[in-house]
Parts: C-alpha cells; structure tokens; sequence
C-alpha cells in the first residue's frame, strides 16, 4: 500500500511538473509572440507612408496584440492610376468597437484650379501653422476628440506655379492633411508639442512632394520653431511685455513666448488669468510677432488673403467726438494690430503688435467705444510697439533691425 501511495505521489508529481511546463512554455510563447507582432507592427510603421511618419514619436501607440492595418495608395506612388490623390495612407492600430483604438492618415491632393478657387472663397483666416511659413504656404492645426482619447491634425496648402506633373487636369497647388493621435484625455489638453509634431509631419510630407514634383518652387524649410514656454513670468525673449510697465489691465497674467532666439521668427503673448471684464476697457491681451526673410513674406501673404494685413479695409465710420460702433465677433474678441516694417539680420522683416481691450458685450450685439477710449486702443498698441522695439533682449534687438517704419493700423472687428 505504501508502495502505490508512494508511486502515485510520483506520477502526481511529474503531471505537475509537466502542468507547469507547459503553462511556462506557453507563457514564454505568447511573450515572444507578443515580441514579434509589436516587432513586425514597428517595421511596419518606418516604411509606411513611403517613410515620412514620426515614427520615433508614435512607438508608444504601437500595439503588441494585433497587427496594424496599413492601406496606401496614389498618383506617386503608382503613376497610371487615376486619382486626385498624390498620396493616401492611412495606418490603423487596435480592434475598437467603432473605431481603430488609434489612427495615422496622411493625404496629399492635388487642387485643380476650381478646387483652388472654391478653398479661396471659404472663411479667410491666417491659420496658426506653429511653424513659419514662406510665401505661397499656408495652413492650420486642429485637435478633436476621439471615443478614445485625441487626435491632432494638421493642413497645409502649397503653391506650385510650375505646375505638378502627372496630371490629366492642370493643376498648381495641392494640399496636405495630417492627422495623429495623442495621449491627450481630450481636444482641449492636447499639447502645443502635439500641434507641431502633426504641423512638422505636413511640411515633411510637401517637401516629399516638391522634392518629386518640378514645380517651381524650393521645399519648406523643416527646423522647427522654438519651444514655446508658459508661466506667470515672460521669457528672456519677451520681458519688454510689462502690464504694468504699459498701463494695461491691473491683473494677473500668464505669458507665452520663444524660450530661445530664432532669426526667422519670433513670438510674445500675455493676457489676463481672472474672469470678467474689467471697467474701462484695458488691455487685457497682448501679442507681438515678428517675421524676416521668406517668411515675412509669407506671413504678409498670408494676412493679405485673410483681409488683416495693413491698408485692408476702411476705418470704422466715426462720430464728430471720434466715437466708434464695435459689433460682436463669434470666434475672437475686438482687437487692434499695429504693423511695421524693417530690415534685419534675415532681410527685409514685419511686426505685428495686437492689443485685445476688454470689452464687455454681455447680451448686446454692438458696443458703443468714445473717441477718447478709442484713441488710447491707438496709443496702447503704440506704446506696445514702441517697447519692443527697443527691448534689448527682444527678438527686433537680437536680429539687428533698423530702418524701421510704423505701415499702419487694423481693427480686427466687425463694424
């Protein structure tokens, strides 16, 4: 009896050892399996979209359970085949229950000249590309919320006068679209750098193009701008912006700016952190942006087509006392952009102060501004000008600007 107890604790133990086996070796199989799906996942995403993907930035959406679904096609990338698309891709990550649990799309389309027409009569705006742009670019970024998450997209347009080959129909622009996912929990947390990296992939893209295409124009220049840094206190760059200094709003502010020195562009913001609108219509936003070379003439083109560049429109009619009638924009508050013009380091350059007063429209449509509140709108932005100019530390100093000339004012309002 001590035998068979004996014998069969033996064959227990070696069904154990086997159970254990195998649970470890299978283990060990799905782990490696696991290894080689995010592997070939990886590969996968370094050529897809003929290589233009961030894919550095984009590993840690790359799953390691399922495999992506690539899909790509175009002009470019097959020339007899008839389509608007120079380039269409689209890559897909995780099995979700109405949408992939992340998504890649990137498309190139050439614009025929009723496409171009009908983009041009659509709302004008500047756009806020958190890159700049040379003359015949320009474009935008987005940021949506998804079941899961955000995504961030970005859209440029490129002129090509030469015209783009292979093509059944004329065409001389094209566009590009981005989208990418972000870990943002949504549209509104996502990150400036989010903006960029989709905004640098678009430029990448229509470089990709030009660089295929004889089109008569160089590529875009790829180096990013500078880092913008936020805070209770400006940048190096941007301590000519004093509130107080200025005479604006009595309030506490937060700043955005460069956080280091880039001659082809510079940028300051400041605006007031309370809610409300305090009495007597103050400053209470501020913004400076400057441009040199190719992309002063971009921004210039760009602000042109957008109707606030300088010259643009009439003054808003006036009573005898300089009285003004503002109405109620949708999207932005009143504002009023001095520009200048000088020649710096980079050549000839723009910029482009904006004063943004506190108004109070509470339920009215239209708000009635005295003279006298409007000339001091003039003189804020002046004074604004006046001080960054002549801040050692700001971008006008560091990039050597002279010859500098006031070219007018803009009521960025509806009259």
């Amino acid at each position: 009896m001590r035998g068979i107890r004996g014998r069969t604790w033996l064959l227990l133990a070696a069904a154990g050892a086997a159970v254990l086996a195998l649970i470890g070796g299978t283990a060990v199989w799905f782990s490696a399996d696991r290894d080689r799906q995010r592997s070939g996942n990886l590969e996968q995403l370094g050529r897809a979209c003929v290589g233009l993907l961030p894919h550095e930035r984009l590993r840690g959406f790359v799953p390691d359970d399922s495999a992506g679904v690539l899909e790509e096609y175009g002009t470019m990338l097959d020339p007899g085949r008839e389509s608007r698309a120079l380039l269409d891709c689209t890559l897909a990550w995780g099995p979700g229950r109405w949408e992939p649990e992340a998504l890649v799309q990137v498309r190139a389309e050439a614009l025929i000249a009723a496409q171009a027409a009908a983009d041009d009569e659509g709302p004008r705006t500047v756009g806020d590309f958190p890159m700049p742009l040379p003359a015949g670019a320009r474009g935008g970024t987005t940021a949506d919320d998804r079941l899961n998450g955000s995504a961030v997209s970005a859209s440029l347009r490129v002129e090509c006068p030469s015209g783009l080959r292979g093509r059944s129909r004329p065409a001389e622009s094209f566009r590009v679209t981005v989208g990418l996912p972000s870990a943002a929990d949504d549209e509104y947390d996502v990150p400036d750098a989010d903006r960029l990296l989709a905004a640098r992939t678009a430029v990448d893209v229509a470089n990709w193009v030009l660089g295929h295409q004889d089109c008569g124009r160089e590529p875009i220049r790829t180096s990013a701008s500078p880092r913008q840094a936020e805070g209770p206190e400006p940048t190096e760059l941007c301590a000519w912006a004093d509130p107080d200094e200025l005479d604006f709003a009595a309030e506490d502010w937060e700043f955005t700016g460069d956080a280091r020195y880039d001659g082809r562009a510079g940028s300051c913001a400041g605006r007031t952190t309370g809610f409300g609108v305090p009495d007597g219509m103050p400053v209470v936003e501020l913004k400076a942006e400057s441009w040199s070379g190719e992309f002063a003439r971009g921004a210039y083109e760009r602000h042109t087509f957008a109707g606030t560049a300088p010259g643009q429109g009439a003054r808003s009619p006036a009573a005898p006392d300089g009285t003004v009638a503002i109405r109620t924009a949708e999207f932005s508050p009143p504002a009023l952009a001095l520009w200048a013009g000088s020649v710096c380091d980079g050549g000839p350059s723009y910029h482009r102060i904006v004063v943004t007063p506190g108004i109070s429209f509470d339920d009215e449509q239209e708000v009635t501004v005295e003279g006298q509140v409007r000339k001091r709108f003039s003189a804020d932005a002046r004074a604004a000008l006046d001080r960054y100019l002549a801040a050692d530390g700001g971008w006008p100093k560091r990039a050597h600007c002279h010859d500098t000339k006031v070219l007018g004012e803009v009521e960025e309002w509806l009259r």
